[in-house]
């Protein structure tokens, strides 16, 4: 498969390619890679696994991570190019010093460092050419503020191809947009760049962030650092419930239920659908990105699921329908069909949760199916989805990966991929065809000729 490939890119298939929105954008040619299905593991210079990402930036080079390092493949190369903390990753290895001595509260540590916790690399999102953006995971179990001696662990680098080939990173530090009391965003769970707007959305432990990583840059001296974080951060949204009971709006009464938010998608009116552990809904965009944190209600969220929730009727479930509201629905992820049908599914991270299955909204009402008996996978657990460009859906558990076609009631298995546990699922729709990409525990695989 792989010197099929090989032989279609030497001879040549290249074109011109949209650049716009991951989001409903039109591609207009295949681009510099071959219209052909490839697969990346150990022959090609993949170290470790398992592989838990795989994106292209807008030049479409193909950047590949584990949990230990990033690698790159660049158009006409056979072979990956791997960047770890010695490259600049800011791996456990490779910690940012930062002195918090200025802050009014706290523990006022200095110094005090940041940087991923293992096992390292949690997700890639691919951005502007030669760009690419790494999430790490980071620890979240303690307060999530100034008292918190693991406040600067985790967060996102901003990585870039420099043209010795070497890399530019940047540590981007997620913090509160209101003041430096607050640091609960660490553990990156998605990232997804939006390439018309050349902005990021980052879906972590605790709320959903905005950034716009061009106007990114470090604090002059002496300047107080929340002054250019603000330039380039907007920290944090979240829909929520409370649990078991509505929400009042008072947070010294409510028990907000938020966080995981493993889901996220560009709606085709620019605005993002986000799904979490406990439910989901729609961010408004807006202009300004200080106002992305400053609003409330419906202001800030033209749809918000849950709350409150009525567990006899049904009435304005969380996607799904617990027993009560607060109690988890573990939404995977969430994507958006060419039809504008907003899909969703639950996958569980721990086997103690229940796998509520897949859910379609149209705007009105939800509709619900069963992974195994309507979508035929192997089992209800769905570790991704994706919408595809021609309508149907790609639907991945931890052990396989189906195409479904929901209007039509007919599902197809796709072979050939590297084996062990699915990872993640991403859609590079600026070439056409679309590049399925496929991260699996002992590989990846690049598809744009589907069964």
């Amino acid at each position: 498969m792989r010197r099929a490939a090989l032989l279609l890119l030497l001879t040549g298939c290249g074109g011109v390619f949209g650049l716009g929105s991951d989001s409903g954008s039109v591609a207009s040619g295949p681009g510099p890679w071959p219209v052909a299905n490839v697969t990346y593991g150990s022959a090609d210079g993949i170290q470790e696994t398992p592989v838990v990402g795989l994106s292209t930036d807008a030049a479409q080079n193909r950047w590949l991570a584990t949990n230990a390092a990033l690698y790159l493949l660049k158009p006409g190369e056979i072979r990956f190019r791997r960047f770890d903390a010695r490259d600049g990753l800011h791996l456990s290895g490779n910690p940012v010093r930062y002195c918090d001595s200025d802050f009014t509260g706290g523990d006022r540590a200095c110094p005090i460092f940041g940087a991923a916790v293992p096992p390292g690399i949690r997700t890639i999102a691919g951005g502007g050419s030669g760009e690419v953006f790494v999430g790490y995971y980071g620890r979240s179990a303690g307060a999530g503020d100034w008292t918190d001696p693991d406040r600067h662990s985790g967060k996102i680098d901003r990585v870039r191809l420099k043209p010795d080939g070497s890399l530019q990173v940047d540590r981007m530090d997620l913090v509160s947009s209101v003041s430096a009391q607050f640091w609960e965003n660490r553990r990156i769970e998605r990232l997804l760049y939006d390439h018309a707007r050349r902005e990021l959305y980052a879906g972590t432990n605790h709320g959903v962030d905005r950034l716009q990583p061009d106007a990114f840059r470090n604090p002059k001296p002496g300047e107080w650092f929340l002054a250019p974080t603000r330039e380039w951060l907007s920290d944090h949204l979240h829909p929520r419930v409370c649990f078991h009971k509505a929400c009042t709006g008072d947070e010294s009464k409510d028990t907000q239920m938020i966080g995981d938010w493993r889901g996220l998608a560009l709606a085709p009116d620019g605005d993002l659908w986000v799904a979490g552990k406990w439910t989901a809904g729609k961010i408004r965009w807006t202009q300004p990105l200080s106002q992305w944190h400053a609003r409330i209600g419906a202001d800030t969220f033209a749809i918000a699921f849950g709350d409150p929730y009525d567990a006899a009727t049904g009435r304005n479930p969380p996607v799904f329908r617990p027993p009560r509201e607060g109690d988890p629905v573990d939404l995977s992820t969430v994507t958006v069909a060419k039809d504008g049908t907003v899909w969703f599914a639950s996958g569980p991270q721990s086997s103690s949760s229940r796998a509520y299955g897949i859910a379609s909204w149209d705007g009105k009402a939800f509709r619900y199916f069963d992974p195994i008996r309507d979508a035929g996978l192997p089992e209800s657990n769905v570790r991704d989805l994706v919408a595809l460009t021609d309508g149907r859906l790609a639907v991945a558990s931890f052990s396989a990966l189906v195409l479904w076609d929901p209007a039509a009631g007919r599902h197809t298995a796709v072979g050939g991929i590297p084996g062990g546990s699915i990872q993640m699922l991403e859609l590079d729709r600026r070439v056409a065809p679309a590049t399925l990409h496929v991260a699996t525990e002992q590989g990846a695989a690049a598809l744009r000729v589907l069964p």
